[in-house]
């Protein structure tokens, strides 16, 4: 079985061009804003946001495009629909790996050089606080909040055909319609924000965010038993 999710999650790796094409041109486009950044005169006024964190689109968009697009291909070649559901957990954790180790070197090196010549660079490991721990803590806790981040985003993706889906998309909705302008319920919003992202314990967000990626990605098992090819 274990073999079987693993050659789907080569495949996958592989088999995601648009992917790595459409961040690649994000990335790029950024890039050439550092460039531009650099001919205008020196303002505290002149904040760009780190190239390295368009990276994140990588897992985002690998997360609505394997069980949107992906699933009927493995199965065509194969594989089970428990193939997919094990073979996609690799694909996520290497990403979250690989995105999060990309911006890191991109804070430690570029963006703290271009950061002595303009105002500024707008990182969200500065903005969530990990940094504040050092590299491998932040590390950790950047590479676990986008593993919980692409499961939720691959389990919404693959409830889209039902009407599970589409309720859990209202229900979200009313959420942060209902919960923000009400000072009680917004209380409990920022509360689960800072469980997940500025909690003020490294281990607490890390643990927090693995329990939670895995219990929003276990929900894939019905959900895949389900969803027509």
């Amino acid at each position: 079985m274990y073999k079987k999710a693993i050659t789907v999650a080569k495949i996958s790796l592989s088999q995601m061009k648009n992917v790595y094409i459409i961040t690649g041109i994000v990335v790029l486009a950024m890039v050439s804003e550092y460039i531009t950044t650099l001919f205008v005169p020196y303002s505290k006024d002149n904040i760009i946001v780190s190239a390295g964190n368009m990276v994140m689109l990588i897992p985002l968009l690998a997360a609505i495009y394997l069980p949107a697009q992906h699933l009927r291909k493995a199965m065509n070649l194969g594989a089970k629909r428990r193939d997919f559901f094990y073979g996609a957990i690799p694909v996520y954790v290497i990403l979250s790996a690989f995105t999060t180790l990309v911006m890191m070197l991109c804070y430690y090196t570029i963006d703290r050089w271009m950061a002595t010549r303009i105002g500024g660079v707008l990182d969200i490991l500065a903005v969530f606080g990990f940094i504040r721990r050092g590299p491998i803590a932040a590390f950790i806790q950047m590479c676990v909040f986008l593993m919980l981040f692409t499961s939720f985003v691959h389990t919404l993706t693959a409830a889209q055909d039902k009407w599970y889906g589409w309720a859990a998309d209202v229900l979200i909705v009313a959420i942060i319609s209902v919960f923000t302008p009400i000072a009680p319920l917004r209380a409990k919003l920022v509360w689960f924000f800072n469980l997940i992202i500025f909690n003020r314990y490294a281990i607490l967000q890390i643990t927090a965010c693995l329990v939670l990626a895995s219990a929003i990605y276990m929900l894939n098992k019905p959900i895949l038993a389900r969803k027509a090819l």
